[in-house]
């Protein structure tokens, strides 16, 4: 017995979802030490270390480029994963966090709270937990070098950010 293209096509879309869903997923980057937001703000206070929060989500066509092109080089891998505590937000996620105060969010409206309108949205935190600068979109391997050394070398203490970009 023969069967119509209509009665295979749902068989045939079925496995191409189940086979393509890592890349439909929304993940952090492998080679990463990405936390959930509850956990890494704790360890970013206990260990005194500046944080970088990635908001990312299923689909994200850009968060797959900087995956492959920019969070793939060794030197933003180095400095990322050794001198900051990491945390990974999915902005279409229902997954329940804790927010610092004590409140329970879900990991959609805390992007939502925070105005995060696309992805991937870099938020900096100084070692302190004051956030310090978003950053939205495709940034490059120079790019995140440099925030981190902003952050990393203190200067955003006495040096708005584009002041310190300007004289690189």
């Amino acid at each position: 017995m023969q069967h119509s293209p209509f009665v295979r096509l749902p068989v045939v879309m079925a496995i191409l979802l189940t086979l393509s869903l890592d890349t439909l997923m929304a993940a952090p980057p492998d080679g990463y030490r990405f936390l959930s937001l509850t956990e890494a703000t704790q360890v970013a206070s206990r260990e005194n270390k500046p944080m970088l929060l990635y908001f990312g989500r299923y689909g994200c066509s850009t968060c797959r480029k900087m995956h492959a092109e920019v969070f793939s080089d060794e030197s933003v891998n180095a400095k990322y994963n050794n001198a900051f505590v990491l945390a990974y937000v999915d902005t279409e996620s229902g997954n329940r966090i804790r927010l610092g105060s004590g409140e329970t969010t879900t990991e959609m409206q805390f992007a939502t709270r925070n105005r995060i309108l696309g992805t991937p949205t870099f938020v900096y935190f100084s070692a302190d937990q004051k956030p310090l600068f978003k950053k939205a979109g495709f940034q490059t391997i120079a790019q995140m070098n440099l925030y981190g050394d902003y952050i990393l070398q203190n200067h955003y203490k006495s040096t708005p950010l584009q002041e310190f970009i300007a004289r690189q």
